[in-house]
């Protein structure tokens, strides 16, 4: 099954786009995050068998988002949306065209204030 491009009514979240760069501190890591741009999204739940093999191959995909093309996006950017946080897994653009971006995330769950994710650890993969 081929995807086929969003239409402007089913691009139903607004979210912001940020890097994510871990900083030293102390003993341990903080992190910082620099807001590259806002898009309206179109969230798509992984169906369960899609769900399945993700969580087989250790992907830890949850989410497929589709937006307006973001350049250069990569693992260490995040959507944020209504308090959620959705970490970017594999970015692609749709049909090789630089028009949309088709980007696979995991959902982290809620944000915290300091714009990490509410259970205080980090998560090296």
């Amino acid at each position: 099954m081929a995807i086929r491009e969003p239409t402007s009514g089913e691009l139903k979240h607004r979210m912001e786009v940020r890097k994510r760069s871990d900083k030293p501190v102390g003993p341990g890591l903080e992190p910082e995050f620099t807001l590259v741009c806002h898009r309206w999204v179109k969230v798509e739940p992984l169906g369960t068998a899609t769900y399945a093999n993700a969580q087989q191959t250790k992907t830890g995909v949850t989410h497929r988002l589709y937006c307006r093309f973001i350049p250069e996006l990569q693992s260490d950017f995040e959507f944020v949306s209504r308090n959620r946080v959705y970490r970017v897994r594999r970015p692609t653009d749709l049909a090789g065209r630089q028009v949309w971006s088709v980007v696979e995330v995991e959902e982290l769950g809620l944000a915290s204030r300091e714009g990490g994710t509410s259970n205080g650890q980090l998560r090296f993969d």
